[in-house]
C-alpha cells in the first residue's frame, strides 16, 4: 500500500476515534480531512482494484483497507454505504480474514444487490444458511458432495462473465470482477480444498458439521491452512502449534481429532485442557460436534477420582475431554485406556509453567510419551516462544513446528497519560498505531474535568469527583469505550480495594454520583433477561452483594471465586451482548471467549504474601489481551493500559515481542527443593517429601506413573532404575544441570522405593484400584477409618458427625490447615473446624450462599473464597480419595458402603442432599437449586414407572410450567428445561 494512503487512513482512523469517544478535542493536524470523505473513499476503492489486479498484496494491507472502507461507510447512506461495506468485506476476504468479511457484509441487506453476481457475492460473504442465489446454492452443494469440478466451473464462468461485463460498462464490470476474485480465493481456501483428499466421502460428517453451524464455516483461516499444509493431518509425528488467540485452534482441533479417529477405528483421542471451566465449555462445543459426527465424547473434569457417570461405558467413548488431574485419575481407575489412547491434544500448553497444574501436566505428558508405542502428542499454545524446545521433548522435529502470527482481528494498544494535576488535569489516550500525523499519537482530553463533575443533590452545587486514582480513571476509560462495544476491566486480584470488587464498587460510586460518562445500563440489550439474572443473583447471594448490584447497573463480576454455574450465566449475558461490561481477573484468559471490543488493564502487577507487586509475565499479558477483538465480533480490539507505570510491562506485548520462555513447573519445584534442602541442611527422605505440601503435585504425579509401571517380579533396585528412566522423560530433565538432574532422579527413586514398600505391606492394591494418592493410604486406613463408626450404616450425607469427622481429618493433613487459614483470613472466625463443618453441612443441605453466609457469620465474598478454594477443591480432593480407599477396603472385607457414603464426594462437589439431585447434576443440569428441587420431588420416588430415570422424571416435571417457573425463577427454569431436553 502506498505510504501516503496509509497515512491518510491512519489520520482518518484518529478522526473517527475522536467521534466514537465523543471527544471535544480538535486536532488541527486533521483539518485537511474536512470535506474529503469521498476523496478518501475513491482512493480506497482504487487501491482495492489495484490490489485485486496485482494479486500479491500483504494481508496486513488488505486488513487495513477493509477497516478503512468500513470506517468510511459510516458517512455514506443507503446504496453507497452498502457498496462501501461490500468493498470492505471483499478486502477482508481476499486478505484472509473471512470472519471479518462475514461480520461486515451482514450489516448490509439483500435489497441493494440486483444482479445474480451481486446476490451471489453477498451470500458468499454472509455465509447464508438458506441462499436464494442458484450460484451460491451450487457452491454449498459442491462442498457437501466434494465435487470440486463445480467450483472450477464456477470460476471459469465468472472469468467469462467479467470479460463480457467489461464490454458493457464499468458498473457492470465491478461486481463481476470482484465476484470472480472472491471465487478464486474461495477455490483456494474452502474446506475440501485444504483437507487432504478432501473430495472423499470420509470428510462428509466434518464438512456437514461445519456448514450447518450457527456460524457456518465454509473455508479455513490462513493459520489453519498453514498447519494442515505442514502435515498436521497426514503425519504420524508429534506436532507443536503456536497460534494466537482466536486464530482457529478449536476448529483445527476438531478437524485433527476427526481425521485421526476415522483412520483409527479402535482408538481414542484425548483433548487435555487446564481448567474445569474450559472443559465444561468445550463439552458443549467440541464434544457436542464430535458426538454428532459419530465420535462419542465424554468430558471428565470432576476430580482426581472419576465419578460414576464419568466411568460408565468407556469402551464406547472415542473422545475424552479432560483436565490433566481428571485424566490421571481416570487412567488410574481404568489403566486399559492407556493402550487405547493414540492421540493427545494438549491445549493451552504454556500452563506447563503454572505451579501445581503445570507439574501435573508435565508428568502426565512424560508418562504418555514414555509408553511404547506412545500416543501422538499435539502441543498447542498461543504464547510459548520456545515451542521448538518443547516439541523436541515431545518427540517432534524441526519440520513439525508450526508458528503462525495470524490473528483474525488486530489489537490496538493505548495508555492513559495525565496532563496537569488536581481538578484541572486532563488525561490523554496515547495510541500506539502504525502512523499518523498526530504528534505522539495521542487523543488529548480523552478524560477531562467535565467528565467528573456532578451536582450534589443535597446542596445543588456542582462538585468534582476525585479522579486522580488509577482505579477511577480505569473505570471512566471503560465507560468511555462503551461506545465501541463490550468492555472488560482487568485486575490481577479478586477482592479488596485493588481487585475486581474494588473496581465494581468504584463503578457503583461513579454511577451514584451522577457523572455524565456513558452508563453501562444504557447499553443493555435485553432488559427482561438481565432482570431475571439479577433476580437469580439476589436469590443466591443477596440484594446487597456487589455482583448483584453491579448487574443491576449493567456490568458483571467475573473471577475464580464466583461459582461455575453463576459464571456461565454471566458469561452468556456478555457473549450474547446483553451486558456490555465485565470486571474480571485472569479467569477471562482461561479459554472463555467473549465478544470484547476493549480491554482496560487496571493493573498488571500482583503481590503475594505481602511482597512488593511484580508485573505479570509478558506472555501472560499477551494471552489476556488476545481476548480483545474476537473473530466474528469485531475487526479490531483496543487494549488500554490505565496505569502509565505499567506500560513498561505492556509495551513489549504491543510491540509483538515473544515473551518469556516456558521452563516448566517441575524444574522450578526441583530448584526450590534444592535451595530448601541446602538452607535447612536436610537429607531428602520420603518422610520429608510427604510432610511438605508444595511437593505434593510432584509426588502425586510421580506416584501415579510408577503405580502403572510396577510389577510383582521387579525388585526394589530394578524398579528404582525404571523410575529414574521415567525422570529422564520429563521436560525438567532437559532443563536441569547436573545437580538438578541428580535431585530429580533421587525424588523418583525415593517414590519408587515407597511404592515397593506399599507392595510389601499389601496396601499398594488400594491405591492402584482406586487411583487415590499413595501418600494418603495410611492416613485414611489407620487414622480416618477408625473415627467414624457408621461407615457401613449411614443413610444420609447430612450426618453432622460424618461431616465433622471428615473436616477434622482434613485439617490434620499437611498443607490443608495453612490453606484454610489463608482463606479465612480477614474474617472473625476463630474456630475453623466448627465454621467449616457448618458451612459444609449447609452446602449439602442445599442452602443458598446468602443463607450459608448468615449461618457461619461471614460476608458473601469471604464465603465464596472459602467455598471455591477450600470446599470445592482442597476438601473435595481429599475426601474423594478417602472415600474411594474406604470403599475398596470395605469391599476387600466382604462388605459394601451405603450410597450415602460411596457417593459422598459427589454430594459434596455438587452441594446436593439426594441421590436424584446428584445424578441430575452429574449428567448436566447446571443449576444446583433446580437439581435439589427436582430431586426432592415425590415423583422421583414414585413406583408407577420404576424404569424412569431422574433425568426423564425431571423432564416430565418441568412440563408443568405453572408450578416450576415461579418456583425456580425465569432464568433457572428456562436453562434447566434446555438442560434436560438434551
Amino acid at each position: 500500500m502506498r505510504e501516503t494512503l496509509g497515512r491518510w487512513i491512519a489520520d482518518a482512523e484518529t478522526h473517527y476515534a475522536i467521534e466514537d469517544f465523543k471527544l471535544a478535542a480538535h486536532l488541527s493536524q486533521l483539518d485537511y480531512l474536512d470535506g474529503r470523505t469521498m476523496d478518501l473513499y475513491y482512493s480506497l476503492v482504487g487501491e482495492l482494484f489495484d490490489m485485486v489486479r496485482s494479486g500479491d498484496a500483504d494481508p496486513a494491507d488488505w486488513a487495513s483497507l477493509g477497516r478503512a472502507l468500513d470506517s468510511v461507510s459510516r458517512e455514506l447512506q443507503a446504496g453507497a454505504r452498502a457498496d462501501a461495506l461490500f468493498f470492505a468485506s471483499v478486502a477482508f476476504y481476499l486478505g484472509g480474514y473471512p470472519a471479518s468479511a462475514v461480520m461486515t457484509m451482514r450489516r448490509t441487506g439483500p435489497q441493494y444487490w440486483e444482479t445474480d453476481e451481486q446476490r451471489a457475492a453477498h451470500e458468499l460473504l454472509t455465509r447464508s444458511a438458506s441462499p436464494a442465489s442458484a450460484l451460491t446454492r451450487t457452491l454449498v452443494a459442491s462442498l457437501r458432495s466434494g465435487n470440486a469440478q463445480v467450483i472450477d466451473t464456477a470460476v471459469a464462468t465468472a472469468e467469462l462473465g467479467a470479460a463480457r461485463a467489461l464490454e458493457v460498462g464499468p458498473e457492470e464490470w465491478v461486481s463481476h470482477r470482484l465476484y470472480l476474485a472472491l471465487l478464486q480465493r474461495f477455490r483456494q481456501t474452502h474446506l475440501r480444498a485444504i483437507l487432504p483428499d478432501g473430495a472423499t466421502r470420509r470428510w462428509d460428517p466434518l464438512v456437514e458439521s461445519f456448514l450447518d453451524r450457527w456460524q457456518p464455516v465454509w473455508d479455513f483461516f490462513p493459520s489453519q491452512i498453514e498447519a494442515i499444509n505442514a502435515g498436521l493431518l497426514t503425519s504420524a509425528h508429534s506436532y507443536s502449534l503456536q497460534m494466537p488467540t482466536g486464530a482457529g485452534k478449536t476448529a483445527l482441533t476438531e478437524t485433527l481429532i476427526f481425521d485421526h479417529l476415522t483412520h483409527s477405528a479402535e482408538r481414542k483421542a484425548v483433548l487435555l485442557v487446564p481448567y474445569r471451566a474450559l472443559a465444561r465449555e468445550l463439552r458443549g462445543s467440541v464434544g457436542r460436534h464430535l458426538t454428532k459426527m459419530g465420535l462419542r465424547s465424554r468430558t471428565v473434569y470432576g476430580g482426581t477420582v472419576p465419578g460414576i457417570e464419568e466411568s460408565e461405558d468407556l469402551e464406547d467413548v472415542r473422545v475424552i475431554i479432560a483436565t490433566p488431574e481428571a485424566l490421571t485419575g481416570l487412567i488410574g481407575s481404568h489403566p486399559e485406556l492407556l493402550t487405547a489412547i493414540s492421540l493427545v491434544v494438549c491445549d493451552e500448553g504454556h500452563l506447563l509453567d503454572s505451579g501445581a497444574r503445570g507439574v501435573g501436566l508435565e508428568l502426565l505428558l512424560a508418562r504418555l510419551k514414555a509408553r511404547n508405542p506412545s500416543p501422538r502428542i499435539v502441543f498447542v499454545s498461543a504464547i510459548v516462544p520456545n515451542v521448538e524446545e518443547i516439541n523436541t521433548w515431545l518427540g517432534g522435529s524441526d519440520t513439525t513446528v508450526v508458528r503462525s502470527d495470524y490473528r483474525p482481528s488486530i489489537a490496538e494498544f493505548a495508555v492513559l497519560r495525565s496532563n496537569g494535576s488536581g481538578s484541572r488535569a486532563t488525561i490523554g489516550l496515547e495510541l500506539h498505531e502504525p502512523s499518523t500525523s498526530v504528534p505522539a499519537h495521542t487523543l488529548p482530553e480523552f478524560l477531562r474535568p467535565a467528565d467528573f463533575q456532578f451536582t450534589n443533590p443535597s446542596t445543588g452545587r456542582r462538585n468534582t469527583y476525585a479522579y486522580s486514582s488509577t482505579k477511577t480513571r480505569a473505570v471512566a476509560a471503560a465507560r468511555k469505550a462503551l461506545t465501541l462495544g463490550p468492555v472488560a476491566i482487568f485486575a490481577t486480584e479478586k477482592g479488596g480495594d485493588r481487585g475486581v470488587v474494588g473496581l465494581a464498587s468504584e463503578l457503583l460510586r461513579q454511577i451514584d454520583s451522577g457523572l455524565s460518562l456513558p452508563l453501562p445500563q444504557n447499553y443493555v440489550k435485553d432488559t427482561a433477561l438481565v432482570d431475571s439474572a439479577v433476580a437469580y443473583l439476589a436469590g443466591e447471594f443477596g440484594d446487597d452483594w456487589v455482583g448483584t448490584r453491579l448487574l443491576q447497573a449493567g456490568a458483571i463480576v467475573h473471577h475464580g471465586d464466583v461459582p461455575q454455574e453463576t459464571r456461565e450465566v454471566l458469561e452468556e449475558l456478555v457473549s450474547d451482548r446483553n451486558v456490555p461490561m465485565v470486571m474480571c481477573t485472569n479467569t477471562l484468559a482461561e479459554g472463555v471467549n467473549l465478544p470484547l471490543r476493549t480491554m482496560v488493564l487496571y493493573s498488571v502487577k500482583r503481590s503475594s504474601d505481602g511482597s512488593a507487586p511484580r508485573a505479570m509475565l509478558a506472555r501472560d499479558i499477551k494471552n489476556l489481551v488476545g481476548r480483545a477483538g474476537r473473530a466474528g465480533s469485531s475487526t479490531r480490539g483496543l487494549v488500554i493500559c490505565a496505569n502509565p507505570d505499567d506500560w513498561a510491562a505492556v509495551s513489549p506485548v504491543a510491540a509483538g515481542q515473544p515473551g518469556e520462555p516456558v521452563e516448566g513447573a517441575v524444574i522450578e519445584l526441583i530448584r526450590r527443593l534444592e535451595r530448601a534442602l541446602v538452607s535447612n541442611r536436610l537429607q531428602l527422605t520420603n518422610e520429608v517429601i510427604e510432610q511438605n505440601a508444595p511437593l505434593f503435585p510432584l509426588v502425586d504425579g510421580v506416584d501415579s506413573a510408577l503405580i502403572e509401571l510396577i510389577r510383582d517380579e521387579l525388585g526394589a533396585n530394578e524398579f528404582a532404575q525404571i523410575a529414574q528412566q521415567l525422570a529422564a522423560e520429563t521436560f525438567a530433565a532437559t532443563k536441569a544441570n547436573t545437580g538438578e538432574q541428580e535431585l530429580l532422579q533421587h525424588v523418583f527413586e525415593l517414590r519408587a522405593r515407597r511404592i515397593v514398600d506399599m507392595r510389601s505391606s499389601g496396601r499398594l492394591a488400594l491405591a492402584r484400584t482406586t487411583s487415590a494418592r499413595p501418600r494418603l493410604v495410611d492416613q485414611v486406613i489407620d487414622n480416618l477409618l477408625p473415627r467414624y463408626t457408621a461407615w457401613n450404616t449411614a443413610d444420609s450425607p447430612l450426618d453432622p458427625d460424618l461431616v465433622r469427622v471428615l473436616v477434622d481429618w482434613a485439617l490434620e493433613q499437611p498443607g490443608f490447615t495453612e490453606e484454610a487459614q489463608a482463606a479465612y483470613r480477614r474474617t472473625q472466625v476463630t474456630d475453623i473446624g466448627t465454621s467449616l463443618s457448618q458451612l459444609v453441612l449447609a452446602w449439602l443441605e442445599g442452602r443458598t450462599f446468602r443463607d450459608i453466609a448468615q449461618r457461619v457469620g461471614i460476608d458473601i465474598d469471604a464465603l465464596l473464597r472459602i467455598h471455591a478454594k477450600i470446599v470445592l477443591f482442597d476438601l473435595v480432593t481429599l475426601i474423594e480419595q478417602a472415600v474411594a480407599l474406604i470403599q475398596e477396603h470395605t469391599t476387600e472385607a466382604g462388605n459394601e458402603l451405603p450410597p450415602a457414603i460411596a457417593a459422598f464426594p459427589d454430594f459434596l462437589r455438587f452441594g446436593v442432599p439426594t441421590p436424584a439431585a446428584r445424578e441430575l447434576m452429574a449428567r448436566g443440569v447446571r443449576h444446583r437449586l433446580a437439581a435439589i428441587a427436582l430431586g426432592s420431588d415425590q415423583a422421583m420416588e414414585s413406583t408407577t414407572n420404576i424404569f424412569a430415570t431422574p433425568w426423564v422424571t425431571a423432564r416430565d416435571l418441568l412440563t408443568d410450567e405453572d408450578t416450576w417457573l415461579p418456583r425456580l425463577g425465569e432464568l433457572v427454569y428456562q436453562r434447566t428445561v434446555a438442560d434436560v431436553a438434551i
